[in-house]
């Protein structure tokens, strides 16, 4: 018989459940999902209002900070050469610098699709919130450097295949080149998985690739198109200028004013399938002091 004095029990995995949003990492890797890429874009483009503003701010920054880092860390180089080093020197203080670059942007850049995560339910955004991630910084700084490391082992074997094999060149590069865009792809939200989830870079890496694995082609055709929609409004006006004889200011500013829209557009877009395949997490939507 119950006990009818007993202190009630909450049921909290419901709760912890609900607090979250989307998919789960678990049907995410066994394709388990429905995302449509065109009705994703759609939802995005009504979503729109509220969150141009704040990510457009939230790119400048980014910009600005990428920019003060480059400058401060190319007078210091300048200043070492200047001091007479020698090229080895100077070799090794290029690639600390850029090592350092990268551990700053990486998290402010991925944030920027956290901030739409955020916006996509609901829940208030602000800039000012590409600072607040830099506890991943060295997990997505691994993510780069294996991605850049398939890369580059990719074009060495590429290269290999090639002397070895004389006309090898002919299969190796179009092999090689498949192999690298599925992984580009593939691995496309290791990084937003490392941030949002908390996740091991191989975890990410791992995850993501399975997960889009069971859509890639769908995912290929969606990045496809959301890249030309942000090129289009600098073919347009560059068509026009070539026509028209138009001034390039005039182009680059009808450029700026397109991606206003356009950029936002893609990056709310990119972060509701997201939510959609691997789920967004409580910690990510709760309040922000």
């Amino acid at each position: 018989m119950a006990d009818i004095y007993a202190t009630p029990e909450a049921d909290l995995s419901q709760d912890i459940e609900l607090d979250r949003a989307g998919g789960n990492i678990d049907d995410a890797v066994t394709g388990n999902f429905q995302v449509g890429m065109l009705q994703t874009l759609g939802e995005a483009w009504r979503g729109l209002k509220g969150f141009k503003l704040k990510c457009c701010i939230a790119l400048i920054i980014y910009m600005v900070v990428f920019l003060g880092l480059a400058m401060l860390l190319g007078a210091l180089a300048a200043g070492l050469v200047a001091t007479g080093a020698d090229e080895s020197v100077s070799g090794v203080l290029s690639m600390v610098l850029q090592i350092v670059v990268n551990l700053v942007m990486l998290p402010i850049g991925v944030s920027i699709m956290v901030m739409a995560m955020r916006h996509a339910n609901g829940k208030p955004v602000s800039a000012g919130e590409i600072f607040r991630h830099f506890d991943v910084t060295l997990g997505l700084f691994l993510v780069y450097i294996f991605l850049t490391i398939v890369m580059v082992i990719l074009g060495i074997g590429t290269a290999l295949i090639g002397s070895l094999l004389g006309n090898g060149l002919l299969f190796a590069v179009p092999v090689a080149a498949l192999v690298g865009i599925y992984l580009m792809f593939a691995y496309t939200y290791a990084m937003p998985l490392v941030l949002e989830k908390k996740m091991g870079f191989w975890h990410a890496l791992e995850t993501s690739r399975r997960a889009i694995t069971h859509v890639w082609f769908r995912f290929f055709g969606f990045l496809c198109l959301v890249t030309l929609i942000n090129a289009i409004p600098l073919i347009l006006p560059g068509i026009l200028m070539a026509l028209l004889g138009s001034a390039l200011g005039l182009v680059s500013l009808l450029a700026l004013v397109a991606w206003v829209w356009t950029v936002p557009w893609a990056i709310l877009a990119m972060s509701m399938v997201y939510q959609k395949i691997f789920g967004v997490e409580a910690h990510t939507l709760a309040d922000q002091g």
